[in-house]
């Protein structure tokens, strides 16, 4: 995205987060009666609260502490917080709208009964975020499939954004099961790391623990970028990851293609184009790209089978709206022509450690003949 358009894009964030604050605080002054001055208080209190996830994202990039280890959780867990309870009260708001409209003699606001639906919705969500990530198997039918390719099985990892102590036992979780699931063969499609965790806190040791035949790739995600391209680049070495960026490797029957972060590189149709076509078209191709784009100019060039992340499926409920709107190809299993594309939901989280309506997964896809 070009600087110019950035900005206001940026502002509007910032005014739409800061936003929600001030809305939660006239909900909670309005619902149970607060009056002055518990009710600036009430605003000033919120308004804080507001920078404490931009604070939490200036020191993880600065500070890698253990020591801050709470407070950086605190920070991205309010920012979760926040956006679920604005929805809530939003839902409170219109619900009581459309009551006393139908009903004019309906039953007052319940406000106590809608925090009580807010506590259920927030505990839902941690345990969505921070819950051991679950196996998806999934079965791909691919026209032109070589036999020697037939029932290949692939692990998939995706968007788990290692930058804590909590997510590197996550990721220790996530070796074991991928590792019961016997893939062929192990393919990152980018957003591993972020700040906040270098590579030789123990993740090094995860990353060696997985078990392929065929070897493990990847690919960068944006993410990369935002931790240091060339310390990225290290630390997928150390892991013993074949990084491919804007580069392919041969796996006999089976060319494995990677592009670099399509947004964060400005990768344009006509260049992804000519990293196909420079990768050739003797062999099966599956692509590795972050971003789930270009699909159409993808399928186009005749590439079988493509697997993206990045969109996380919107990770909390109502997102998915506004992810969609931004993703056409947003979550799932899509088909253009005879080409296959798999979007996964990713296996962990970024920023608030919080899922709702959008579960993680660790797709193990298994090739098939069609």
């Amino acid at each position: 995205m070009k600087h110019h358009h950035f900005l206001p894009v940026f502002l509007a964030l910032v005014a739409f987060y800061i936003g929600l604050h001030f809305y939660a605080a006239r909900w909670l002054t309005k619902s149970f009666s607060i009056g002055y001055p518990a009710s600036s208080w009430l605003r000033v209190a919120l308004l804080l609260a507001a920078f404490l996830s931009p604070l939490t994202m200036f020191l993880k990039r600065h500070y890698q502490s253990p020591a801050l280890e709470v407070l950086y959780t605190a920070g991205y867990a309010w920012m979760g917080v926040i956006l679920v309870a604005a929805f809530i009260f939003l839902c409170s708001d219109l619900g009581a709208l459309a009551l006393r409209r139908a009903l004019p003699a309906a039953l007052p606001r319940l406000p106590a009964a809608t925090l009580g639906a807010l506590a259920a919705v927030l505990a839902w969500s941690f345990y969505g975020g921070v819950r051991n990530t679950p196996v998806k198997e999934i079965t791909i039918a691919l026209p032109g499939l070589p036999a020697a390719l037939d029932g290949l099985r692939i692990a998939q990892i995706s968007d788990i954004h290692v930058d804590s102590e909590w997510k590197l036992r996550q990721f220790n979780a996530l070796v074991d099961s991928v590792n019961a699931a016997k893939p062929d063969l192990v393919l990152f499609t980018g957003d591993l790391i972020d700040p906040g965790l270098t590579c030789r806190e123990g993740l090094q040791e995860s990353a060696a623990r997985l078990k392929s035949r065929l070897g493990i790739y990847g690919s960068l995600g944006n993410h990369e970028y935002y931790y240091g391209l060339d310390k990225a680049m290290a630390c997928y070495r150390a892991f013993g990851i074949k990084l491919l960026r804007n580069s392919s490797a041969d796996l006999g029957d089976l060319k494995l293609i990677g592009l670099g972060d399509i947004h964060t590189e400005g990768l344009s149709p006509e260049d992804v184009t000519a990293q196909l076509r420079a990768a050739g078209n003797g062999k099966f191709r599956l692509l590795l790209s972050h971003q789930p784009v270009y699909y159409r100019e993808i399928a186009a060039e005749g590439v079988p089978l493509t697997l993206s992340g990045h969109t996380h499926r919107g990770q909390i409920f109502p997102f998915h709206i506004f992810t969609r709107l931004a993703y056409k190809y947003f979550y799932g299993l899509f088909r253009i022509k005879d080409s296959a594309f798999y979007v996964t939901s990713g296996a962990g989280v970024w920023g608030p450690p919080m899922r709702w309506f959008a579960p993680a997964e660790i797709p193990v896809i298994t090739l098939k003949k069609a």
